[in-house]
């Protein structure tokens, strides 16, 4: 995330994020934690830095040690299957040669704490080559849970379960997506590709790979009608959704990943965000994958694109735009992606999902300064004489200023054509009760953050600003 300057009545604050960190921090004789956005200085509290270093070296769970663990909760049927799919993509690779104990150590898989002396098997060579029953053992709670909800949506259709190794979670996985979603190939260079194995080959590897394994709660891969939903135990390094375009990668489970990579399963750190996005558009037409980090990791595959563009003249219409702004919007509607559950939906639908929408969430965030007597009901809605057909008798002001902005900025666009889009005429008023507070939210930021006055500097809608444009349960 780039710096963000914030105008604040007693100077210019910058905003910076500060990326959680698997260690603690020593600087000028302190000792920091560094916990989400901030570093603590917790120098005079001994216990405190106890604490931490043992969470810390807890940070990623994979790595903890059992000693009681041995070869015997093994199963030698396993490390034969993993080097027969290495060998399939990489016949030089040095594990093939390799005893299974050489790849155990090799693959960081039994581990010395030059700490505590602490050797050796951890928890992600239990999880990679252990048996069923072992597992078990060490993680009681931990599942896999894959269901198909399309026509029975309080139960399910068809139903997998998995409490095995990651080995044949991913395979189990990937033939149960082969059986209940639609191939379509997609051709690079001479190859004819699979897309349906290319996007969730990533999805399914990325669940994997960074689940939080001491978490309880089930990793849950639901496809229902019209999108695949997937929710997963994490470590959250961060709130909010991913900006494919600008996020920065952090591994969460580094000796796994190693595993996956040698397997063909996973490409390099962020492949899977990247390379979902590119074949989703192949595979569906204008839809983007939607991955939100929290405490509960998601990740959503719209398998319809429900596209804005479809409501642009009732959008046009509803907000009194000219005829500059509606071409505008044909150019760039068709990138913002209602809820799959939207699909057909007239345009009073459409207005009494997200005006609601708005008005909850807006409400929740200090720096917008929600209008209090902004409509929030269906009941209400209608009570508003010619509510479908104009904005201006159902939106409080403030409101339609905020939605036209974020509109507006689906493309780069200047402070002074804005400006005049919007039909605004005091600059100062306009970026303190509007602008600044859309990029304190998250929902709008520079094109140019680190050249504030830079004099082609533009605006632009985040991924943030677009979910809770198009009322997403989580901006």
């Amino acid at each position: 995330m780039q710096p963000v300057s914030v105008n604040h009545p007693d100077g210019v604050v910058i905003v910076i994020r500060v990326p959680a960190s698997s260690v603690i921090h020593r600087h000028a004789g302190s000792v920091f934690w560094r916990n989400d956005d901030n570093d603590q200085n917790v120098s005079a509290d001994q216990q405190k830095i106890s604490d931490i270093y043992f969470q810390k070296r807890e940070f990623y769970s994979e790595s903890t040690i059992y000693p009681y663990l041995t070869y015997e909760d093994l199963d030698p049927k396993l490390f034969l299957k993993a080097r027969s799919i290495i060998a399939s993509i990489n016949s030089t690779h040095p594990w093939l040669t390799s005893n299974d104990e050489q790849i155990l150590n090799s693959g960081s898989l039994y581990y010395k704490d030059f700490r505590s002396g602490e050797q050796g098997l951890t928890l992600a060579a239990a999880l990679i080559f252990g048996k069923d029953q072992t597992i078990q053992n060490l993680l009681p709670g931990y599942k896999v849970d894959a269901l198909v909800r399309r026509v029975n949506t309080d139960r399910y259709d068809d139903r997998l379960v998995l409490r095995t190794n990651l080995i044949d979670t991913y395979l189990g996985m990937l033939d149960f997506v082969k059986k209940h979603l639609d191939e379509k190939f997609y051709q690079e260079g001479s190859q004819r590709k699979d897309l349906r194995e290319l996007i969730f080959r990533e999805i399914i590897g990325n669940a994997i790979v960074h689940r939080e394994y001491t978490n309880a709660l089930a990793t849950e891969f639901v496809i229902y009608k019209n999108e695949v939903k997937v929710t997963n135990p994490n470590k959250a390094l961060f709130h909010g959704p991913l900006d494919p375009e600008q996020f920065n990668p952090y591994p969460k489970n580094p000796v796994i990943r190693k595993f996956f990579t040698a397997f063909g399963w996973t490409d390099e750190l962020g492949s899977g965000v990247r390379n979902t996005t590119k074949f989703l558009q192949e595979y569906v037409p204008g839809a983007k994958p939607i991955f939100i980090e929290n405490d509960t990791f998601t990740t959503e595959i719209p398998l319809l694109h429900v596209s804005m563009l479809n409501y642009k003249s009732e959008i046009v219409e509803w907000f009194g735009f000219n005829a500059e702004i509606a071409e505008y919007l044909s150019e760039n509607l068709n990138g913002l992606a209602l809820p799959a559950k939207l699909s057909g939906a007239a345009w009073e639908q459409v207005i009494l999902f997200l005006v609601p929408s708005w008005a909850e969430k807006g409400a929740k965030l200090a720096p917008l300064d929600w209008p209090k007597k902004q409509v929030v009901s269906e009941e209400e809605i209608k009570k508003v004489l010619g509510w479908a057909q104009k904005g201006t008798k159902l939106l409080h002001k403030k409101t339609s200023y905020l939605i036209r902005i974020l509109l507006l900025t689906l493309n780069p666009i200047t402070f002074s054509d804005l400006m005049k889009w919007i039909e605004y005429s005091k600059r100062q008023t306009f970026r303190e009760n509007y602008l600044i507070p859309l990029q304190q939210v998250g929902f709008v930021t520079m094109t140019k953050p680190d050249e504030q006055d830079a004099p082609n500097q533009k605006y632009v809608i985040t991924e943030k600003g677009k979910r809770f444009l198009t009322g997403r349960t989580e901006a």
